[in-house]
């Protein structure tokens, strides 16, 4: 015991004797620089808890001001990056009729040739009938607002506000005097300004030719995609890509499916109640549609406002309880059980999701922001299963709060219970190159030879069974 106690010490007079050293050599560094320091005065130690607060801020702000500069470069690149994400989900909403083509003995190439032309005959047919119902019904139109900004001034003056009349007519005048031009006028300049920047024309056409690629060579895009990434990397990025690609394919048909029922719903209603506009506030509800939960909001309103102007009293408050019935069905019963194979979305990061899109990038924000983070959602949580080497989850993703286990108290578990999380293993992906790399392992019955990679675009050239009978 006497030898052991000094050993035991040296250890620690040592560094004593070295950090009292290292104290005096910058106590002489400061004196030299600074006449009036004092090394006789010491500075209290910095809080652990100040520290840990000083660290989490600055790498706060690190990652606010990356947020920061990528939202700056997105916008810069507007006029590319637009038609890159609208190309995407154009491309899923065509995905499933270009599948249902080849699943019926179509060719690769016909079916991408025909779900491009639907696509683009939906579109721009939509288009066309919004302009005509614009041009059409302008009189319509022009007599439902004056009448609608008259009844309002009206209550504005002379109920609870006590608005100055004079100051509200002033304003119904100016608004009036702007919707007296000829539609065709109104047209006219905005196609001139149009043709003017040639911004929208320019991304228009780059997204028909993204479109009709994603559509063709989508395989080999993700393919080559997947290979910028380090070899044991690539079968997660793959699988978590696909995954994700499954989600927006279901998420926009399904949207699309929901606005066209809550579409001719809102037409119905209106053509029976008598509005004048019915087929004008069935295209606005179509289009609200996609906007999730703060969309069906707004639709209701312009068809509650539309029908209160042109009718009555009476018929609004029906036409009110109809549009509430329609968004409580479609938003409780046709939306979750179309969507919950793939995607689950609370309403509350539905409508925050929604508000914080609006306010970043307008309407295109707004339309985006759902689904983009359906997407990262889903990827992030399938890469972090793969990178543990579990396979895919049966379960749909979840865009929410989520009181599952994951928020259970650890200290109330049972010991003795194996951690599901460990099962499965760990693989450091395939080792072959080519292909084989983007094969999952953690699936029992893969091949590492036929990975299943085409759920991005069509099949590979040749692999297809029409082809091969086209061969023969």
């Amino acid at each position: 015991m006497s030898r052991e106690h000094p050993r035991g010490r040296r250890p620690l007079e040592v560094a004593d004797r070295l950090r009292q050293r290292i104290s005096e050599l910058r106590a002489d560094a400061h004196a030299e620089i600074d006449d009036h320091f004092d090394a006789s005065v010491h500075g209290e130690p910095i809080p652990r808890t100040v520290r840990l607060a000083a660290g989490w801020s600055a790498r706060f702000i690190v990652v606010v001001g990356g947020i920061l500069l990528l939202l700056w470069l997105l916008n810069a690149l507007a006029i590319v990056v637009v038609p890159i994400v609208v190309s995407l989900l154009v491309a899923a909403l065509l995905t499933p009729m270009s599948r249902w083509l080849r699943s019926i003995g179509a060719p690769a190439p016909l079916a991408t040739i025909v779900s491009f032309i639907t696509g683009i005959v939906f579109t721009f047919g939509l288009i066309a009938l919004i302009v005509r119902e614009f041009i059409v019904n302008y009189d319509t139109i022009y007599d439902t607002v004056r009448t609608g900004l008259v009844q309002g001034a009206e209550w504005l003056a002379k109920g609870p506000l006590k608005i100055d009349q004079a100051q509200l007519q002033q304003t119904i005048d100016e608004t009036l005097q702007k919707m007296q031009r000829d539609p065709s006028d109104i047209l006219t300049t905005s196609l001139t300004v149009i043709s003017t920047t040639g911004s929208i024309v320019a991304s228009v056409l780059l997204s028909m030719f993204i479109i009709f690629f994603f559509l063709s060579d989508g395989h080999a895009i993700w393919t080559w995609l997947c290979r910028l990434f380090p070899r044991t990397a690539r079968w997660k990025v793959n699988r978590a890509g696909r995954r994700s690609w499954e989600v927006l394919v279901t998420y926009m048909n399904v949207t699309l499916i929901v606005a066209l029922i809550v579409g001719v719903a809102t037409w119905a209603a209106c053509l029976i109640a008598g509005v004048p506009l019915a087929l004008s506030a069935g295209l606005i509800a179509f289009l609200f549609a996609f906007i999730p939960t703060l969309g069906g909001l707004i639709s209701s309103l312009v068809v509650i406002a539309l029908t209160l102007i042109s009718t009555n009293l009476t018929t609004a408050i029906v036409m009110a309880i109809v549009m509430i019935v329609i968004q409580t069905v479609q938003g409780n019963f046709i939306y979750p059980v179309l969507m919950n194979r793939q995607l689950k979305v609370h309403p509350l990061a539905s409508l925050i999701l929604v508000v914080l899109g609006a306010v970043v990038g307008g309407i295109f924000g707004a339309l985006i922001a759902v689904p983009l983070a359906a997407v990262i959602n889903t990827a992030i949580i399938d890469l972090f299963r793969a990178s543990r080497g579990l396979p895919e989850s049966p379960e749909p993703s979840e865009l929410g709060p989520d009181v599952e286990e994951e928020l259970d108290d650890p200290t109330l578990r049972d010991p003795t219970a194996s951690d599901p999380m460990e099962a499965g293993g760990r693989s450091d992906g395939a080792e072959s190159d080519g292909l084989a790399d983007l094969a999952d392992p953690t699936e029992p019955s893969s091949d590492p030879t036929q990975p299943e990679i085409d759920s991005f675009g069509p099949e590979p050239p040749g692999t297809h069974p029409a082809d091969q009978r086209d061969r023969g």
